[in-house]
């Protein structure tokens, strides 16, 4: 007993050992170092036994090699483990969540993935919503069938390409009618075909569309997916905040970082005059302790829907566009990726 736990000890200490030095090692396609970025999770020590899994995107798989290399300055290290776990074809893998449904982080996704393919970026959605998939309405799918392909003896889903985004739904495997009721297991294994047994094509973004708060569905994606950050949404008020501050602890705990927070529905404002009116209380305690800790990337008005008699997609209107703005150069930047 007194050697398991003083082995037990000794592997504690050299899994601290490999983490400090992670942390350490920075590279010019990734945003801050290996362990800030997420880009190195479950590091595990058993022994002279190194294991640790690296979540990379597509243009990033030669820094396998080299974070390998790396790790060699561990003598002790018999042999390292890396399990690299990446999507085909996708670059930056970025997470939309909340705390509560109702909040509009749906209608954000939609809103920044156009906004971002404005800017050139090839853009892709994953509605994972499990229990509300409300992407394929959102963007006015008519036909939602899921088709699939052959490669090297497993199906493939393959994404529907609608306008120039690549859209893969929980809702394209239902009725409009059918309640979508899975069990753990069987939504975990859903959640995994959907994040690497989907032909993709070649994007430089796929847009994550969480299901709001704490579950299955969101431990699954952030241990198991290569997110490198996370845009939380909210409504004004204490309600929706309180919710928010339980969900930011569970990503928190995972060490994901959060890029900051979107408040949806913040006021409204007046199509004649452009006076701006907020619809709720929003200065109360929940919603300062949580803008104290992370930034509030913009605040988005109750958008007229009179405005679609234009034609014109109301994500993509100027006077709405340009509150996605701040939220397109921030995921610009810390994507982190340049032609080298």
């Amino acid at each position: 007993m007194i050697n398991s736990n003083e082995d037990n000890k000794e592997n504690e200490a050299r899994q601290n050992q490999v983490k400090e030095y992670l942390k350490t090692l920075e590279f010019r396609e990734i945003y801050g170092d290996l362990i800030s970025s997420c880009i190195v999770r479950n590091i595990r020590v058993v022994g002279d036994y190194l294991y640790l899994k690296l979540f990379l995107g597509s243009d990033q798989i030669k820094l396998k090699e080299i974070i390998e290399n790396k790790l060699k300055i561990f003598s002790w290290a018999k042999k390292v483990y890396l399990d690299l776990k990446f999507i085909k074809g996708v670059k930056r893998t970025i997470a939309i969540g909340s705390g509560k449904g109702g909040v509009g982080k749906s209608s954000l996704t939609v809103g920044l993935a156009l906004n971002l393919k404005k800017r050139g970026f090839k853009v892709g959605i994953l509605d994972a919503d499990v229990y509300g998939p409300n992407i394929p309405n959102i963007v006015g799918l008519s036909k939602q069938d899921v088709l699939t392909k052959d490669e090297n003896g497993k199906v493939k889903f393959i994404a529907l390409d609608h306008e120039d985004l690549k859209i893969m739904s929980v809702a394209m495997l239902a009725k409009s009618n059918q309640s979508l009721a899975w069990r753990g297991p069987i939504l975990t294994r859903l959640l995994n075909q959907f994040l690497y047994q989907v032909d993709w094509g070649e994007l430089d973004f796929l847009l994550i569309d969480l299901p709001p708060g704490t579950g299955d569905t969101q431990i699954t994606l952030l241990q198991d997916s290569p997110i490198v950050g996370v845009i939380l949404v909210t409504l004004p008020g204490s309600s929706s905040y309180s919710d928010l501050i339980r969900t930011t602890s569970m990503y928190e705990n995972f060490g994901m970082p959060i890029y900051g927070l979107v408040e949806n529905m913040s006021f409204y404002k007046c199509p004649c005059c452009s006076h701006e009116e907020k619809l709720f209380m929003d200065e109360t305690m929940p919603n300062e302790t949580i803008k104290s800790k992370y930034s509030l990337l913009t605040s988005l008005p109750i958008i007229n829907t009179k405005l679609r008699i234009e034609g014109i997609n109301l994500f993509l209107k100027k006077e709405n566009s340009r509150y996605f703005d701040k939220v397109c150069s921030l995921i610009e930047q810390k994507a982190n990726f340049k032609k080298y």
